[in-house]
């Protein structure tokens, strides 16, 4: 008796577990793997380890940003920064180079030695 009572509670929490389900009129089941989320499709989604700012932390009216955008903006702004460093120091070097020149033109004897100073 206790084994066919066992039967019958083991099947009745193996049914519950596998249970039916419904959805609401017009939307879809889905199937999930473990660890899976769901997001409306009205709403934007972001990883669960993401740090985000909240709307009273931002001085911009648009809203938050999640840590993780903010971090890929501040790297493009950085490169942009070592890219306008870089173009200086090379604007810097001509200058020096046109100076260079130009005074060894300014005291060149002859025209064939203002010649050399800029080959």
């Amino acid at each position: 008796m206790k084994a066919l009572t066992f039967l019958v509670v083991l099947s009745l929490v193996t049914v519950a577990a596998h249970g039916d389900f419904s959805c609401p009129e017009g939307t879809n089941e889905a199937c999930l793997d473990a660890g899976d989320t769901v997001c409306p499709a009205t709403a934007k989604c972001v990883e669960k380890d993401a740090v985000c700012l909240d709307r009273s932390g931002c001085d911009s009216p648009r809203g938050y940003i999640c840590g993780s955008l903010y971090d890929e903006i501040l790297n493009d702004y950085e490169k942009a920064v070592g890219q306008y460093n870089q173009l200086t120091s090379e604007n810097v070097a001509l200058r020096e180079e046109r100076l260079e020149q130009k005074n060894c033109v300014i005291n060149a004897a002859n025209l064939k030695a203002a010649i050399r100073c800029v080959r």
